[in-house]
């Protein structure tokens, strides 16, 4: 098999078996680091769709604002 690095061509053979398996784990890494893009992409879309679905099902509130939760001030015996 040959391989070009730097432009330079050349035969795996010729190559030291050190060599040789790091350029096979250079090759696994970028195409592992190209999943992992992609899987990253696609976690982000559906993280979108889904927010984006949330925003547009919530309960409408009649005023127009959004709903707030009550403030906790404490009981009157403290």
């Amino acid at each position: 098999m040959a391989v070009t690095i730097d432009g330079v061509e050349y035969d795996e053979k010729d190559l030291e078996p050190g060599v040789a398996n790091s350029i096979r784990q250079v090759q696994n890494a970028n195409a592992q680091i190209a999943s992992l893009q992609a899987d990253l992409l696609n976690a982000q879309i559906i993280a979108q769709h889904h927010s984006k679905y949330i925003q547009d099902n919530l309960p409408k509130v009649d005023d127009g604002e959004a709903p707030t939760e009550a403030a906790d001030v404490g009981s009157p015996d403290e």
